[in-house]
């Protein structure tokens, strides 16, 4: 109880400059309709729908197969997915089904929330990872929503964080009724913060799952490239100057994708000093003639890992944690990431013991792999196949978590109670 109220007193603090952020952001794309719901305000729904959050992008991608797989099961159930950003509602939007519906969440204000539980008025809800938002998560409670974490991790920075956040997230975690963990070593970090051993249970790694939909045709460039997948800052510039070390002009075209598709310009401004051609996609620049294209639209990703030679994935050359390995993986593309991959480190392992990719500890590891790979068809072609099958085989994992959301938030009558 003192948690939180220490908890709400710091997040009253703070709303003067969370509500000047969200009207910024407002402003720049997000729209009434975002502005509004992220203050709570939704329209109400009927059907009492099954409820998925989902952060942003990537956590949606990771959700697609578990919403295929609900969807297969109960076609007639309707599924509403929140995320707090733009980018996350464009990616729900591009799924294209219409019993899937999406919202922006409320921020974490008790009044905001209640007010979305008494318009959407959901059956049960699914967060996806680890958004633990404490009066969400009680509102959920109070209004007698069951809540399931799916695809659950936890970071070693999270069990080792101080006193009062872990007491937040201990509490925040007692409001949650089943927690599906992607690991064991997410399960056991899970048992430390004192979740209940009863409910938990390992299933996985939802981002093995295949997506489904039509797979993605493969960029055409009209010569060879390669992608950085998902970078941050401060990793394209030592990408680029790895891959001019190995004479990359002369071999191909550079494709960096950051994570951030709005820092494009800034990235080209970045590469200036490198010496190389740099092209904006969102420009409408030409990349025939470029050294560097920088593909910072949305959308795209996908097609233009399909079609390079090798990717690298980004956010591991910095202490982020890494960023999703599967896609490339599942594409067939040899995998190169960084050496911080914290919150990939199951699927990391499993691409490393396959041979489908390969981690390198920093810029000259890099400059290595890169010259190793550019120079060996054979290599990069053994590597796409290894790390495609090792998905392939784990790919099964969507309808186990679908089975565990359906069975606990709308549990289908049995035959004889139907009857009775």
């Amino acid at each position: 109880m003192a948690v939180r109220w220490l908890y709400n007193t710091l997040l009253t603090a703070v709303s003067p400059v969370l509500a000047g952020m969200l009207f910024m952001q407002a402003r720049r794309g997000g729209g009434g309709r975002f502005l509004r719901e992220r203050f709570g305000r939704h329209r109400p729904m009927d059907g009492r729908p099954l409820w998925v959050h989902c952060a942003s992008v990537g956590e949606v991608r990771t959700a697609r197969p578990l919403l295929a797989a609900i969807r297969a099961r109960r076609p007639e159930l309707p599924l509403l997915v929140t995320t707090a950003t733009t980018t996350g509602a464009a990616m729900v939007e591009r799924i294209g089904d219409p019993g899937i519906f999406h919202a922006y969440l409320p921020v974490d204000w008790p009044r905001a929330v209640r007010r979305f539980f008494r318009a959407v008025r959901p059956r049960g809800a699914v967060i996806m990872e680890t958004e633990l938002w404490p009066n969400l998560l009680r509102a959920a409670a109070l209004h007698g929503c069951p809540v399931i974490l799916a695809n659950a991790r936890l970071s070693r920075r999270s069990v080792d964080a101080a006193a009062v956040a872990r007491k937040l997230q201990a509490e925040a975690l007692r409001n949650i009724n089943r927690v599906l963990a992607r690991s064991e070593e997410d399960a056991a970090r899970f048992l430390a913060l004192g979740v209940d051993p009863a409910r938990l249970q390992t299933l996985g790694s939802l981002k093995l799952a295949e997506p489904g939909g039509t797979p993605a045709a493969p960029m055409d460039l009209g010569r060879p490239f390669l992608v950085a997948a998902s970078t941050h800052e401060d990793e394209e510039l030592r990408v680029a100057e790895a891959w001019a070390a190995v004479s990359g002009p002369s071999w191909g075209l550079l494709v960096i994708a950051p994570r951030h598709p709005q820092r494009g310009p800034r990235i080209c401004h970045s590469l200036l000093g490198t010496g190389l051609k740099v092209a904006l996609r969102s420009a409408g620049e030409p990349w025939q003639d470029a050294d560097i294209y920088v593909a910072d639209t949305l959308g795209e990703l996908e097609e233009f890992m399909a079609g390079a030679e090798l990717v690298f994935v980004g956010g591991s050359l910095i202490p982020h944690g890494g960023q999703n390995i599967v896609e490339p993986a599942r594409l067939g593309r040899p995998v190169l990431f960084g050496p911080y991959m914290e919150n990939f480190a199951e699927e990391s392992r499993l691409l490393l013991n396959a041979g489908g990719a390969r981690r390198v500890a920093g810029n000259s590891d890099l400059v290595s792999a890169l010259r190793h790979l550019l120079a060996d068809p054979e290599q990069r072609r053994a590597m796409g196949e290894a790390a495609a099958a090792a998905v392939a085989n784990a790919n099964d994992v969507a309808g186990a978590y679908a089975d565990q959301v359906l069975e606990r938030v709308d549990p289908q009558p049995s035959p004889e109670a139907a009857g009775c």
